[in-house]
């Protein structure tokens, strides 16, 4: 039984991530109803300036495909290229400053096309995230 919820949850895909509690919504277009998209919305601690700077360090050591940074409005738009079947994928990164202190990591993943994507773009945004953590490690030389 476990096994199959395992398979089942592997094959369905991605569900979108919980909203902070003092943003009443993130700032892309929702997902659609299929389960080949995730958006999460983060509280860090730190300026919307040092999160920015972690994340375009982050993506850029990802390697995406394409990759997008727009210093002006603290936004990264990448596209990453599936290895087998060459599929593209869009992530977006917005980062905001929160109303209670700190900075909101905005980030969503999508398959361009399909409807499942084997759990692809959640695994690619806990990446994402994980090196933007350390990127912000403070023995980290920046």
């Amino acid at each position: 039984m476990v096994v199959a919820l395992f398979i089942l949850s592997f094959l369905t895909g991605s569900i979108n991530g919980s909203l902070p509690s003092d943003t009443d919504k993130h700032p892309f277009d929702p997902c659609p109803g299929s389960p080949n998209c995730i958006i999460q919305s983060l509280l860090f601690e730190e300026t919307p300036e040092k999160l920015f700077a972690a994340a375009q360090s982050a993506m850029k050591k990802i390697d995406p495909f394409e990759l997008d940074i727009q210093n002006y409005d603290l936004r990264i738009n990448a596209v990453f290229r599936i290895p087998i079947f060459r599929f593209k994928d869009d992530v977006q990164i917005a980062v905001e400053e929160s109303v209670t202190g700190g900075s909101y990591l905005h980030i969503k993943s999508a398959s361009r096309v399909g409807h499942g994507d084997f759990g692809v773009n959640k695994r690619r945004v806990e990446r994402i995230v994980s090196q933007i953590k350390t990127e912000l490690e403070p023995n980290k030389n920046n």
